[in-house]
């Protein structure tokens, strides 16, 4: 199986001042992958922001879906924002980068701490 994702070729091969990222690929038995994918779009739909505690205590994160290119069978993206103490040099943002093919789904994630950086969007 092949999938094209040529557009996530990023200038340099690294994503620009990013202070981490991650990626994760997932093979699903026949139609689990789109299963999968629909029940994330719903939820995209629907949660706005959630509840947590990190190392740092109790914190309140947005979630923001965000246009992406067209890569794969379908692909979503999303940020997840959580403010952080006033000592730090930001808010932390996550952008997260879904895509189907077929039965298998690629996640990429970009971590950065007071910038707003995206994947390639062509």
């Amino acid at each position: 199986m092949t999938a094209d994702l040529k557009g996530l070729t990023f200038k340099d091969g690294e994503v620009p001042q990013a202070t981490e990222g991650s990626s994760t690929l997932a093979s699903y038995q026949d139609g689990r992958a789109e299963q999968r994918f629909a029940e994330l779009e719903r939820a995209l739909a629907a949660c706005r922001s959630f509840e947590g505690e990190g190392y740092i205590g109790p914190f309140k994160a947005t979630v923001k879906a965000e246009r992406t290119a067209e890569f794969g069978g379908e692909a979503v993206a999303y940020r997840v924002t959580i403010p952080m103490e006033p000592e730090q040099p930001g808010d932390r943002n996550e952008q997260h980068v879904v895509v189907r093919t077929g039965n298998t789904i690629a996640t990429f994630r970009e971590l950065s701490i007071g910038k707003d950086l995206f994947f390639p969007r062509s």
